[in-house]
């Protein structure tokens, strides 16, 4: 989805949208770093026009619904026991050095 086709903000102008952290408003280099490096795992969608960053409202909603649907727990399937390993009787166990020896003398090993 183009951010320049929704309602343009630039950083500066997208801290106002968010609510205060502690009683301060979200600084712009949060957003930088949002919109950069992303945050949990997630990317703030921005736009770059020369040396200026822009993000939108919308954008803005996505990344903070997209924060909210990463957070949530994933289901947690039970423990599954591992399948019984295949016992080798001594003649198998034989049969497979003696291939083992093959293969590896025919590889010049």
């Amino acid at each position: 989805m183009p951010i320049l086709d929704e309602t343009i903000l630039t950083l500066t102008e997208a801290t106002r949208h968010l609510p205060p952290r502690g009683g301060r408003r979200v600084a712009v280099s949060t957003l930088w770093r949002w919109a950069r490096k992303g945050c949990g795992g997630v990317r703030l969608e921005y736009a770059k026009l020369g040396r200026a960053i822009y993000t939108s409202r919308e954008a803005l909603s996505r990344f903070s619904e997209a924060l909210a649907a990463a957070d949530r727990p994933m289901p947690v399937e039970p423990a599954r026991s591992p399948a019984p390993s295949p016992i080798r009787t001594p003649d198998a166990r034989s049969r497979d050095v003696a291939t083992a020896k093959a293969q590896l003398t025919a590889a010049g090993i």
